[in-house]
């Protein structure tokens, strides 16, 4: 993970300085809030801090964590009527806890929900999803600093993860596998509205995070901050 991040830090440095041998048509736009040129721009940011929910199963929204750079490198395109397209490539994070009642059971192949052992104290139980992203967002201004955004999010789900820790006769279980058959590519609706380099989004994918073949069917939402979009 560590080389992919490097390898896309490499990548935006470099596009930067093709960019600036380049006519004056073409802009690096590093700080997309502030003022910027009509047309096209190669574009980086919009971070976003969310918390999970999922239709299907008993997600702990409070504790169930989205972390993302929505656009490590990507393209803007503004119209002169306050339009602006932005589309490109990121990464994301998603984590889905369950309630301490139940956990993430992996039965050989099969991932289920279950109850922990009887005696058991649970401490948690949660799948973990990382993914790169292809956004394509419209938004369009309202007022001076205010804007509302929507569209498609592409997710190629690249890893999963399912962790379940507890306490049982003293002694510290934990129950994890990297194998559990995540759906390879899967699409969310993005929207929210921003004030200024700050704002608020929803998320939400008709899609299952896992396949149904291996584990329980469940769905995504996710509401959270968006920063510097």
């Amino acid at each position: 993970m560590k080389k992919l991040i490097a390898l896309m830090i490499c990548v935006v440095a470099t596009l930067a300085v093709w960019a600036n041998d380049k006519d004056e048509y073409i802009q690096v736009d590093w700080y997309p809030l502030c003022t910027d040129s009509v047309g096209w721009n190669i574009y980086s940011g919009c971070f976003v801090i969310g918390w999970d929910n999922a239709s299907g199963i008993d997600v702990n929204m409070g504790r169930s964590m989205e972390l993302g750079w929505l656009n490590v490198i990507g393209a803007k395109f503004k119209t002169r009527h306050g339009q602006r397209i932005t589309a490109g490539v990121g990464i994301d994070w998603r984590n889905f806890k369950l309630h301490n009642d139940v956990r993430f059971q992996k039965d050989g192949d099969y991932l289920s929900i279950a109850s922990y052992p009887d005696g058991a104290e649970p401490k948690s139980s949660r799948v973990k999803v990382f993914s790169l992203t292809m956004p394509v967002l419209v938004r369009q201004r309202l007022f001076n600093t205010v804007d509302i955004f929507a569209g498609p999010v592409v997710n190629f789900n690249l890893h999963a993860s399912v962790e379940t820790i507890y306490n049982l006769s003293g002694e510290k279980i934990k129950e994890s596998s990297n194998k559990i058959h995540q759906v390879p590519v899967t699409v969310d609706i993005m929207g929210g509205m921003k004030w200024k380099f700050i704002g608020a989004y929803v998320r939400y994918s008709p899609c299952h995070v896992l396949q149904e073949h291996y584990a329980v069917a469940f769905t995504p939402f996710t509401a959270g901050v968006i920063l510097g979009f």
